[in-house]
């Protein structure tokens, strides 16, 4: 159960990662980078379509929803296996 514990920190751990990415590549975009690969030649010059931004924000939706649901997984296996495990009755 202690596995299962840490892997759902480890999940949780993701996500929040994830969802800094727009951050992240904001930050980059200002500091005059390219934005992780989304505009090559800086902020000052970004010739891209209109999808590259909903491509991006489709992709870490779909990561963030994979993640989540993998979340709800191994708290409804924790939920199971700690109804199954036996409980300590009282002495008298």
């Amino acid at each position: 159960m202690i596995l299962i514990r840490f892997l759902i920190g480890v999940l949780v751990a993701i996500v929040v990662g994830v969802a800094l990415i727009p951050l992240l590549v904001l930050l980059d975009l200002r500091d005059g980078g390219t934005g992780w690969g989304l505009c090559n030649d800086g902020f000052g010059r970004c010739n891209t379509s209109y999808f590259v931004g909903l491509e991006l924000l489709v992709a870490l939706m779909a990561a963030i929803l994979v993640l989540v649901l993998a979340i709800g997984g191994l708290v409804k296996l924790l939920r199971y296996l700690r109804e199954r495990s036996p409980r300590p009755t009282a002495a008298r």
